[in-house]
């Protein structure tokens, strides 16, 4: 492992996301993609729409809001567990992985189950 944290070697950065990756071949023969994410400005966004209650609001007068913010990193992890963000049916699972797993990419401070 690098100083900086990193494993292997550089292998692409999106500036759009900021997700970097790393290449690294393991002594078994093994390939290994590392995805790497800063995930501190979408967890201080959701903290300050939290705070500020707007979420909150915008639920009272339209009936809907932004429950969370989910960053690319955060989604790809989800999906390697079975969790699609995209698909309506598994809604109920992503609000519960906010809830318990992801609570600081939360935009509210109250808790909602989705069945």
């Amino acid at each position: 492992m690098e100083p900086n944290g990193f494993r292997g070697e550089f292998f692409d950065y999106d500036p759009l996301t900021g997700l970097h990756e790393r290449y690294e071949e393991t002594p078994d023969g093994k390939v290994h993609i590392h995805t790497y994410q800063d995930v501190e400005p979408y967890m201080d966004a959701a903290k300050r729409i939290a705070n500020s209650g707007t979420a909150d609001d915008a639920w009272k007068m339209r009936g809907c809001t932004t429950y969370a913010i989910i960053p690319p990193l955060i989604q790809g992890l989800m999906l390697k567990r079975g969790i699609n963000f995209m698909d309506q049916n598994d809604i109920g699972r992503v609000v519960h992985e906010m809830n318990t797993t992801y609570a600081n990419f939360k935009t509210t401070h109250k808790h909602h189950e989705v069945k």
